[in-house]
Protein backbone atom coordinates (compact mmCIF):
# COMPACT_ATOMS: atom_id res chain seq x y z
CA UNK A 1 0.00 0.00 0.00
CA UNK A 2 1.40 3.29 -1.15
CA UNK A 3 1.07 6.35 1.51
CA UNK A 4 -0.93 9.09 0.69
CA UNK A 5 0.16 12.30 -0.35
CA UNK A 6 -0.06 15.08 1.84
CA UNK A 7 -0.07 18.86 1.09
CA UNK A 8 2.89 20.72 0.07
CA UNK A 9 1.97 23.18 2.26
CA UNK A 10 1.22 21.42 5.54
CA UNK A 11 5.01 20.16 5.32
CA UNK A 12 6.09 23.69 5.97
CA UNK A 13 6.27 25.42 9.19
CA UNK A 14 4.63 28.45 8.66
CA UNK A 15 7.11 31.02 9.91
CA UNK A 16 8.94 29.62 6.37
CA UNK A 17 6.50 32.21 4.96
CA UNK A 18 7.49 35.85 4.35
CA UNK A 19 5.45 38.57 4.71
CA UNK A 20 3.73 39.59 1.50
CA UNK A 21 1.90 42.80 1.60
CA UNK A 22 -1.47 43.37 -0.32
CA UNK A 23 -2.54 46.81 -1.66
CA UNK A 24 -5.98 47.03 -2.77
CA UNK A 25 -7.28 46.97 -6.06
CA UNK A 26 -7.21 50.48 -6.52
CA UNK A 27 -4.08 51.19 -5.93
CA UNK A 28 -2.92 48.44 -8.13
CA UNK A 29 -4.62 50.00 -10.54
CA UNK A 30 -2.71 53.29 -9.37
CA UNK A 31 0.48 51.49 -9.60
CA UNK A 32 0.07 49.96 -12.87
CA UNK A 33 -0.78 53.31 -14.51
CA UNK A 34 1.21 55.71 -12.99
CA UNK A 35 4.72 53.03 -13.62
CA UNK A 36 3.35 52.58 -17.35
CA UNK A 37 2.86 48.57 -16.67
CA UNK A 38 5.96 47.91 -15.12
CA UNK A 39 3.89 47.10 -11.42
CA UNK A 40 1.84 44.65 -13.17
CA UNK A 41 4.86 42.49 -14.19
CA UNK A 42 6.21 42.79 -10.76
CA UNK A 43 2.92 41.42 -9.21
CA UNK A 44 3.48 38.58 -11.62
CA UNK A 45 6.89 38.34 -10.62
CA UNK A 46 6.30 38.38 -7.27
CA UNK A 47 3.17 36.16 -7.13
CA UNK A 48 5.50 33.46 -9.22
CA UNK A 49 8.08 33.77 -6.26
CA UNK A 50 5.41 33.03 -4.18
CA UNK A 51 3.71 29.79 -6.11
CA UNK A 52 7.50 28.95 -6.69
CA UNK A 53 7.70 28.32 -2.80
CA UNK A 54 3.89 26.96 -1.92
CA UNK A 55 4.84 24.26 -4.67
CA UNK A 56 8.24 23.46 -4.14
CA UNK A 57 8.91 23.72 -7.64
CA UNK A 58 12.04 25.05 -9.26
CA UNK A 59 10.51 27.64 -12.05
CA UNK A 60 12.08 30.53 -12.57
CA UNK A 61 9.51 33.66 -11.30
CA UNK A 62 11.78 36.34 -13.26
CA UNK A 63 11.34 34.35 -16.62
CA UNK A 64 8.10 33.97 -16.62
CA UNK A 65 7.18 37.50 -15.46
CA UNK A 66 9.34 38.93 -18.52
CA UNK A 67 7.60 36.21 -20.64
CA UNK A 68 3.77 36.62 -19.34
CA UNK A 69 2.62 37.16 -22.79
CA UNK A 70 2.90 32.86 -22.85
CA UNK A 71 3.15 32.19 -19.38
CA UNK A 72 -0.45 34.47 -17.62
CA UNK A 73 -2.68 31.57 -18.18
CA UNK A 74 -0.79 28.93 -16.12
CA UNK A 75 -0.45 32.07 -13.48
CA UNK A 76 -4.54 32.33 -13.08
CA UNK A 77 -4.48 29.27 -13.14
CA UNK A 78 -2.58 28.51 -10.36
CA UNK A 79 -4.24 31.29 -8.65
CA UNK A 80 -7.68 29.87 -8.85
CA UNK A 81 -6.27 26.50 -7.72
CA UNK A 82 -4.57 28.17 -4.26
CA UNK A 83 -8.03 30.51 -4.07
CA UNK A 84 -9.69 27.05 -3.79
CA UNK A 85 -7.07 25.68 -1.42
CA UNK A 86 -7.09 28.22 0.95
CA UNK A 87 -10.59 28.50 1.21
CA UNK A 88 -12.23 31.37 -0.07
CA UNK A 89 -12.71 29.91 -3.31
CA UNK A 90 -13.65 32.83 -5.91
CA UNK A 91 -13.00 31.55 -9.37
CA UNK A 92 -11.22 33.96 -12.00
CA UNK A 93 -13.93 34.94 -14.27
CA UNK A 94 -13.25 33.53 -17.99
CA UNK A 95 -9.47 33.18 -17.45
CA UNK A 96 -8.97 32.18 -21.16
CA UNK A 97 -10.57 35.60 -21.92
CA UNK A 98 -8.39 37.38 -19.77
CA UNK A 99 -5.35 36.00 -21.46
CA UNK A 100 -6.45 36.95 -24.89
CA UNK A 101 -7.33 40.47 -24.11
CA UNK A 102 -3.87 41.09 -22.63
CA UNK A 103 -1.83 39.80 -25.66
CA UNK A 104 -3.82 41.31 -27.80
CA UNK A 105 -3.57 45.06 -26.30
CA UNK A 106 -0.16 44.18 -25.38
CA UNK A 107 0.57 43.60 -29.00
CA UNK A 108 -0.59 47.12 -29.56
CA UNK A 109 2.46 48.51 -28.65
CA UNK A 110 3.78 48.02 -32.03
CA UNK A 111 1.73 50.90 -33.24
CA UNK A 112 3.11 54.00 -34.30
CA UNK A 113 2.85 57.31 -31.84
CA UNK A 114 0.56 57.83 -30.38
CA UNK A 115 -1.11 55.10 -30.63
CA UNK A 116 0.83 52.45 -28.89
CA UNK A 117 -0.07 54.41 -25.64
CA UNK A 118 -3.15 52.05 -25.81
CA UNK A 119 -0.68 48.87 -25.04
CA UNK A 120 -0.68 50.57 -21.29
CA UNK A 121 -4.32 49.38 -20.45
CA UNK A 122 -3.04 45.47 -21.07
CA UNK A 123 -2.59 45.78 -16.80
CA UNK A 124 -6.60 45.71 -16.47
CA UNK A 125 -6.85 42.27 -18.06
CA UNK A 126 -4.54 41.50 -14.74
CA UNK A 127 -6.57 43.10 -11.87
CA UNK A 128 -9.41 40.01 -11.59
CA UNK A 129 -6.36 37.77 -11.56
CA UNK A 130 -4.61 40.00 -8.39
CA UNK A 131 -8.31 40.33 -6.73
CA UNK A 132 -8.81 36.64 -6.67
CA UNK A 133 -4.76 36.35 -5.84
CA UNK A 134 -5.30 38.84 -2.68
CA UNK A 135 -8.76 37.60 -1.31
CA UNK A 136 -7.26 33.98 -1.18
CA UNK A 137 -4.06 35.32 0.90
CA UNK A 138 -6.34 37.35 2.78
CA UNK A 139 -8.47 34.21 3.96
CA UNK A 140 -5.25 32.21 4.58
CA UNK A 141 -3.27 34.35 6.84
CA UNK A 142 -1.01 31.33 7.48
CA UNK A 143 0.77 32.15 4.09
CA UNK A 144 1.65 35.69 5.27
CA UNK A 145 -0.84 38.10 3.29
CA UNK A 146 -1.79 41.38 4.81
CA UNK A 147 -3.32 44.43 3.89
CA UNK A 148 -1.15 47.58 2.95
CA UNK A 149 -2.95 50.53 3.97
CA UNK A 150 -0.83 52.77 2.47
CA UNK A 151 2.01 53.11 -0.53
CA UNK A 152 5.37 52.02 0.94
CA UNK A 153 8.58 54.24 0.51
CA UNK A 154 9.50 52.24 -2.83
CA UNK A 155 6.38 52.69 -4.42
CA UNK A 156 6.37 55.71 -3.81
CA UNK A 157 9.88 56.84 -5.13
CA UNK A 158 8.62 54.48 -8.35
CA UNK A 159 5.80 56.46 -8.59
CA UNK A 160 7.93 59.87 -8.81
CA UNK A 161 10.19 58.76 -11.07
CA UNK A 162 7.28 57.24 -13.54
CA UNK A 163 5.83 60.85 -13.04
CA UNK A 164 8.93 62.72 -14.53
CA UNK A 165 8.89 59.56 -17.39
CA UNK A 166 4.79 60.43 -17.98
CA UNK A 167 5.80 64.02 -18.46
CA UNK A 168 8.86 63.86 -20.26
CA UNK A 169 6.28 61.23 -22.50
CA UNK A 170 3.69 63.77 -22.61
CA UNK A 171 6.40 66.67 -23.94
CA UNK A 172 7.43 64.70 -26.26
CA UNK A 173 4.19 63.44 -27.80
CA UNK A 174 2.99 67.44 -28.06
CA UNK A 175 6.50 68.57 -29.38
CA UNK A 176 6.03 66.35 -32.38
CA UNK A 177 9.03 65.74 -35.19
CA UNK A 178 11.46 68.71 -35.39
Amino acid sequence: MEPVATPVTSQLPAETWEAYPLVSPGKFIALCLFTLGLYGLWWQYKTWRFFKQWQQTDTWPAARAIFSLFTLNELLKTINQFACHSGGYTPIPNPGGLVTGYVIVSLLSRLPDPLWLASLGAFGFLVPGYRAFRDAMLQAPAYGGYDQDYFNTRQLILMSVCFVCWSLLIIGLTMGEA
